[in-house]
């Protein structure tokens, strides 16, 4: 028997984590993930947020800003490869569009990033993911135990 050749991707679809977008609302897909971060994430006490995070990070990508000194805001894009589990390594750049130049290049454990993103406020990550990023600060939530987080390295 031969197969109708698949439907082609909706336009939200990510090549990176074979991801559409749209799919991820499904509870399907989030309620098997949700679980598996909650240990490293608080537990369930702020599972609106961790549900909103371990979505976010299906998407394998978000853009935000970084609020600078006199009113000025710097937009950014952060990107992220890998599988989706707590201790998986995920690949991750951070570009700057009106400073093309700028790219930083780091490894983290997704659970960290789920974390950062819990954090979030509006379109600004924590200050906690910049005093990682910039100072190598190690980050309060990161246990002994887990995986290490890697320096970031800027690439020009």
């Amino acid at each position: 028997m031969v197969f109708p050749p698949p439907p082609p991707p909706a336009d939200g679809f990510n090549p990176g984590t074979g991801i559409d977008p749209a799919a991820i609302d499904s509870a399907s897909m989030l309620d098997p993930l949700v679980p598996l971060f909650a240990p490293y994430c608080g537990g369930v006490t702020q599972l609106l947020l961790l549900e909103a995070a371990v979505a976010q990070l299906l998407m394998g990508v978000w853009d935000g800003e970084r609020r600078l000194e006199r009113n000025g805001v710097r937009r950014f894009t952060l990107r992220w490869h890998g599988e989706p589990a707590p201790l998986e390594t995920l690949r991750c750049e951070l570009q700057f569009p009106d400073l093309p130049a700028v790219r930083y290049e780091f490894t983290l454990p997704a659970y960290q990033l789920v974390l950062w993103l819990m954090q979030r406020h509006e379109h600004q990550l924590p200050v906690s993911f910049w005093r990682w990023l910039l100072l190598g600060e190690r980050p309060r939530s990161a246990s002994s135990g887990a995986a290490p987080l890697d320096g970031a390295t800027a690439v020009a």
